[in-house]
């Protein structure tokens, strides 16, 4: 029976940074170094949550004891403005043309133009919980209740009925 198991390579994915921020001039382009371990075949790189052109797209890698370094430039685009974005850069291992694995890298990106400040980045405030502020909330404790207290209602109904009369 294991002789007609076939043999899968199991799929080691790695990628350091684990977690990156930098800054990307809108008018220009910054560069940042990954670390891929443990994989060979082709690793495509896409932006999420990051409207801005990343290249290379796509990487050919070797698993080694050292990784494979990689280096992505970081395009600026000026329509954009001045923006903080809080994103991901994605790392989508393909072997034989299919995604075998995937990693996705946190990222912060300070898309500055020149003159223009960054937009202040507000932590929302803490609002002190009223029933107002409840209100569009599904109030599931209470249904619960009253949907327990209907089924005994109805078994007990049903057992009353049932009961033979002498």
């Amino acid at each position: 029976m294991l002789m007609l198991m076939p043999a899968t390579p199991a799929l080691a994915f790695g990628i350091s940074p684990a977690t990156v921020e930098f800054d990307v001039p809108a008018d220009g382009s910054t560069t940042q170094t990954f670390t891929v371990y443990d994989f060979t075949g082709d690793v495509e790189i896409s932006l999420e949550d990051i409207p801005l052109r990343v290249e290379p797209t796509t990487v050919a890698v070797a698993a080694g004891d050292e990784g494979t370094q990689i280096e992505l430039t970081f395009y600026g685009d000026e329509t954009l403005g001045s923006q903080v974005y809080n994103g991901y850069v994605r790392f989508l291992g393909m072997t034989g043309g299919t995604i075998a694995t995937g990693i996705k890298v946190r990222a912060k990106v300070n898309h500055t133009v020149a003159g223009q400040p960054l937009p202040e980045e507000t932590q929302p405030e803490e609002a002190p919980q009223t029933p107002q502020a409840e209100a569009g909330s599904f109030p599931v404790i209470p249904v619960a209740g009253i949907a327990a207290g209907a089924a005994i209602v109805i078994t007990l109904i049903v057992v009353l009925v049932r009961r033979p009369r002498y």
